[in-house]
């Protein structure tokens, strides 16, 4: 822009500039002049259009379920779509999620390893995990961490006595007792994991709630769905 020219006319010193030129002509001038102010313009638009539909389609969560130290290369959004329906999941509005080889060791201290235990915490503090299942070792520290709930606070009777023969029991810290309590199943032979093979070569595998789930309801649903054929 001259010196001591206002916006106006600057715009009409412009127009006088194109006047006459060819179509060809006034594109070439436009793209000499103008072309970095037209992409950033281009990539803002593309970036807030996608941030607004990210926004207005996100749905709340309704359940999420994580394999620790199991491996499985199943579709688990068919599964987990099989288990929407069968505990009558408003999908328009909520999502499940099961998230497989997931890896914790607490023993090892590589970049990766200490990144995952440090995603874990944070999800759970964030009371975005419900279910885990995990080989034994694994489960029964996290329990002795104060991970994992006592089930008899998320279950009713009826439901523990269904699985009395697979409970596991421990003394969960901080819960002012002693007394050990049921704090996981044992679904080694359930059917899910039988036909994912999730967890080949451990004989036993655990299921447990996280302390401060706020879907133990479909958590509950998601137990008695792993248990069936699909």
């Amino acid at each position: 822009m001259a010196a001591g020219n206002s916006v106006m006319d600057e715009i009409r010193e412009q127009h006088k500039k194109m006047k006459g030129k060819s179509l060809k002509e006034k594109f070439q001038y436009f793209w000499e002049y103008y072309r970095v102010a037209t992409l950033i313009v281009i990539v803002v638009a593309v970036f807030v259009g996608n941030l607004i539909y990210t926004i207005a389609t996100a749905k709340d969560n309704a359940f999420y379920a994580v394999f620790v130290n199991g491996y499985t290369d199943m579709d688990t959004e068919e599964y987990m779509a099989g288990f929407d329906e069968y505990a009558q999941i408003d999908t328009k509005h909520y999502s499940t999620t099961l998230e497989t080889n997931f890896t914790l060791n607490q023993d090892s201290t590589d970049t990766y390893t200490v990144a995952n235990i440090q995603k874990f915490a944070a999800e759970v503090a964030a009371q975005g995990v419900d279910v885990m299942i995990s080989d034994p070792d694994t489960f029964l520290r996290y329990a002795e961490n104060g991970y994992l709930g006592g089930l008899n606070e998320f279950f009713s009777e009826e439901t523990l006595a269904k699985y009395e023969d697979r409970l596991i029991y421990a003394d969960i810290p901080d819960d002012d007792t002693d007394e050990e309590v049921p704090i996981g199943i044992q679904i080694a032979d359930c059917a899910l994991l039988q036909q994912t093979q999730a967890y080949a070569g451990y004989d036993e595998v655990y299921y447990g709630i996280v302390v401060n789930t706020e879907h133990a309801d479909n958590a509950a649903k998601f137990l008695e769905y792993i248990f069936e054929e699909h």
